[in-house]
């Protein structure tokens, strides 16, 4: 992943979390919350196109839209 990934999980009640990760799922919600292991999801393969859909909780796969930037590498100290 290149860091512009965001899992969208959403449960039937309107309650909506937004993580970067499957793993950052799983430091919030327990499998047994979402109905589906981690390695479940892996293997799934969530796509934009192919979200992760079950009696708890559908998953989905986008990307973050970000503005672009000038700024410099702060590691470069001005050098070339």
């Amino acid at each position: 992943m290149n860091g512009n990934t965001i899992y969208h999980v959403s449960f039937s009640d309107d309650d909506n979390h937004y993580f970067g990760s499957i793993a950052a799922i799983y430091d919030h919600f327990t499998p047994h919350e979402l109905g589906v292991s981690a390695s479940r999801l892996w293997n799934y393969g969530i796509t934009e196109q192919k979200p992760y859909r079950n009696n708890k909780v559908i998953i989905r796969r986008g990307l973050i839209q970000r503005k672009k930037t000038n700024r410099k590498n702060p590691n470069s100290n001005g050098k070339q």
